[in-house]
């Protein structure tokens, strides 16, 4: 039986999705959040191991123009997992927005940081050591 009273739980649970996506910025907008704890979005079109085992998602061809880059150092990577499989992927990045090299960026250090579009956690499974 359909309880009118209940109409507004109902509407708010189906919106809430809805919400933490929208709460979420593009990665062109993540330098002007500097300083701030946010959530970007983004398509990652490169995983690539850089210098001393640093790992970089990339979310441009270019990455030398590219205005954000989520990095993953190699003590982190346990604790994130197999990031490898992000290539390609759509994900929202939660942390804190740092300015490196003009760039905004946010260090990965935990699976729990990391979701899909559409609220999936724990997108990478732990790399076992």
């Amino acid at each position: 039986m359909w309880v009118p009273s209940a109409l507004p739980t109902l509407i708010v649970a189906l919106l809430l999705p809805a919400i933490s996506i929208a709460d979420c910025i593009a990665i062109w907008e993540a330098k002007k959040h500097i300083g701030e704890t946010r959530c970007v979005s983004g398509k990652v079109l490169r995983v690539k191991e850089g210098n001393r085992g640093v790992t970089f998602l990339d979310f441009c061809e270019d990455y030398l123009v590219c205005p954000f880059t989520v990095v993953v150092f190699p003590s982190d990577l346990k604790h994130v997992g197999d990031i490898r499989q992000l290539q390609g992927k759509m994900v929202e990045i939660h942390g804190p927005v740092k300015e490196y090299d003009g760039r905004a960026e946010i260090v990965l250090e935990r699976a729990r940081q990391l979701t899909g579009m559409l609220g999936k956690s724990r997108l990478c499974p732990r790399v076992m050591t």
